[in-house]
């Protein structure tokens, strides 16, 4: 057997280099648009999450209290700027029990779907859910949606109790007005 001739490279050409670069940048362009999407349906999840703990947080404050509770949005009837839970009947004698953020990134609310809790949401002392414009049961939902089109809806049943569901999954929202795709209402 003969060894390797001496001056014979064990490298890569620079065209081999340039070929493995073309190749990892059409990969990495492949995958940097899925990551982003997969980013901001996490994003929608979390902001999903946080406002049904904040109903959640909201009802057993309520119950414990024996006195009425509301989720509010910070700004006026905007949720994407952020929400309150707070106790007090009018706006001297109000306690925020909890603030929470803004809406991340991408994420937004959909107004063609539900009311949106526009007047925001108000548990009375034994946990059920009432509008806060009036004094009736209320049930309803608030959608959000990613800039990836992916839609979450957090419904309320006017029992108080409230869950996350998929509104473009047939029977996933219930019969509600989160349940029926582009239409609006309370």
């Amino acid at each position: 057997m003969k060894g390797c001739e001496k001056g014979a490279s064990a490298g890569f050409t620079l065209i081999e280099l340039m070929v493995v670069v073309v190749i990892v940048a059409v990969l990495a362009g492949f995958g940097v648009p899925s990551f982003r999407d997969m980013l901001l349906n996490q994003r929608l999840a979390t902001a999903a999450q946080g406002f049904n703990s904040a109903l959640s947080f909201a009802r057993m404050e309520a119950i414990q209290r024996a006195r009425p509770v509301e989720v509010a949005a910070v700004a006026g009837g905007d949720w994407a700027a952020g929400w309150v839970v707070r106790t007090g009947a009018d706006e001297s004698s109000q306690t925020t029990l909890r603030r929470f953020e803004r809406l991340p990134q991408g994420v937004r609310v959909d107004t063609t779907l539900g009311g949106g809790f526009a007047q925001g949401l108000r548990y009375d002392g034994n946990g059920f859910s009432r509008q806060t414009s009036r004094a009736g049961f209320s049930a309803g939902c608030l959608t959000l949606k990613a800039e990836t089109g992916r839609r979450v809806s957090i419904v309320v049943s006017a029992s108080g109790r409230a869950k996350v569901c998929n509104p473009d999954v047939s029977g996933d929202c219930g019969s509600g007005a989160c349940a029926r795709g582009g239409e609006s209402g309370a």
